[in-house]
């Protein structure tokens, strides 16, 4: 499973076979006997990605662990109910992985959405970690032509938020199709307010300012249904 942020130099396997004779680059890692779920993908023994997502974080940091969940769940890689029962049932105690998994799925609810990207998580730790009313993230919302979905959104009173990332947003026909979908949005009530980056981390403050005044004005006639 390739995971933003590791590169071949992070690479690490498990093995049943003696690890010194493995490639310098490869960090190998000794087993009595198979991980439970091993299958050859393209010739070579490969553990499931809720196994891996338990085993990483004895090799990585918690952050770098957070991501790759958020990852693998926005992919749709893995289930926060397959996570919990991988960890119920192949966690191991006093097993960093496990402590670091089983800490991050209690901050995960049934209903959690995980952030696109790495900007679009620290989004929303800025949103949610403020005195900003509680909003939705991953908004569904009909535009008159096709269901959307905004990044974080207030319903009552019609507020949505969008982070755009080069990677999605930074192309002509993106830019052009954002403009139409958000001009169809404000004909039915909805007001959009788009964020990048660089807004986050150099204005955090200005950004909740606005946000905050917008949420706090009510829904106009005819707002969103």
């Amino acid at each position: 499973m390739g995971l933003k942020g590791f590169t071949l130099s992070d690479v690490h396997a498990v093995t049943t076979k003696d690890p010194r004779r493995a490639p310098s680059w490869l960090h190998a890692h000794q087993l009595p006997v198979p991980r439970p779920g091993t299958r050859p993908i393209r010739g070579l023994p490969t553990t499931p990605p809720w196994i891996t997502l338990v085993d990483l974080g004895s090799v990585a940091s918690a952050a770098e662990v957070r991501s790759a969940l958020d990852q693998a769940l926005f992919l749709g890689i893995v289930s926060l109910p397959q996570m919990r029962w991988a960890l119920a049932t192949f966690g191991r105690e006093r097993h960093r992985g496990t402590t670091v998994m089983r800490k991050l799925l209690a901050e995960r609810d049934p209903g959690y959405a995980p952030p696109e990207s790495e900007g679009e998580a620290l989004f929303y730790a800025l949103i949610e970690g403020s005195n900003l009313p509680l909003g939705v993230r991953q908004f569904p919302v009909w535009d008159g032509k096709r269901w959307r979905r905004l990044d974080y959104a207030w319903p009552d009173p019609g507020v949505g938020t969008e982070f755009d990332g080069w990677t999605t947003h930074g192309t002509c026909e993106a830019f052009q199709e954002d403009r139409a979908r958000d001009r169809r949005l404000q004909i039915r009530g909805w007001r959009v307010l788009h964020y990048t980056a660089e807004d986050v981390r150099c204005r955090p403050r200005e950004v909740l300012a606005e946000i905050g005044e917008a949420v706090s004005v009510k829904k106009c006639a005819g707002g969103p249904f």
